[in-house]
């Protein structure tokens, strides 16, 4: 009896555990979609209004990116979205920072996003990037490089000194470090290059 109870446990966990990773991957590969979609939409309206990109995503009921980010290094390309007032970005998808600059703008693009297990921790391989690495942001028909060129670690306070210039456009990636408990990773990249996609 216990026997058979055991087996019927073991059989539940895995029908748990195939069915989690399925649901996981279909969210993935929803993302990906949207992600290429809109780097196809915006492509196709280099100097238009985006307004209609953006009517299109709510009647798809995709989600609002307003650029995608890419990190080749960690097979990373996913869409990100406007933290506001009335909504926590970071619980959903990657967020952009209130205060930054959009890299069609002199300034520093600031995105974030959890690491560690979770279906939302985007960012979890985000510690294998190193100095010299490349970053992408696809954003309205134009396609950002960024070379890294710092890493490093501060306490995990919800405060980051970031830079700010009007000379230059940057790129500041943040997130938690699983491998040392209360600091987060910043890198910081700097523009390469920009071209149109």
């Amino acid at each position: 009896m216990l026997k058979k109870l055991g087996i019927t446990l073991i059989i539940l966990g895995l029908l748990i555990i195939i069915t989690y990773s399925i649901y996981n991957r279909v969210i993935n590969l929803k993302a990906l979609n949207e992600a290429k979609n809109y780097i196809e939409e915006t492509s196709k309206v280099i100097n238009n209004d985006l307004n209609d990109i953006e009517e299109k995503q709510e009647e798809d009921n995709n989600t609002n990116y307003t650029a995608v980010l890419e990190i080749p290094k960690i097979g990373l390309k996913r869409g990100v979205v406007d933290a506001t007032e009335n909504f926590n970005s970071i619980n959903y998808d990657i967020s952009v920072d209130k205060t930054s600059n959009y890299p069609d703008s002199n300034g520093n693009f600031i995105v974030y996003s959890h690491s560690g297990n979770s279906s939302i921790a985007y960012f979890k391989k985000l510690y294998k990037v190193n100095v010299n690495d490349l970053v992408y942001v696809y954003y309205n028909g134009i396609k950002y490089e960024y070379e890294i060129y710092k890493k490093y670690d501060i306490p995990k306070t919800g405060r980051a000194k970031v830079i700010s210039s009007k000379k230059n456009k940057y790129i500041t990636l943040i997130t938690c470090n699983q491998g040392r408990k209360g600091y987060q990773i910043v890198l910081i990249g700097k523009i390469k290059n920009s071209e149109e996609y």
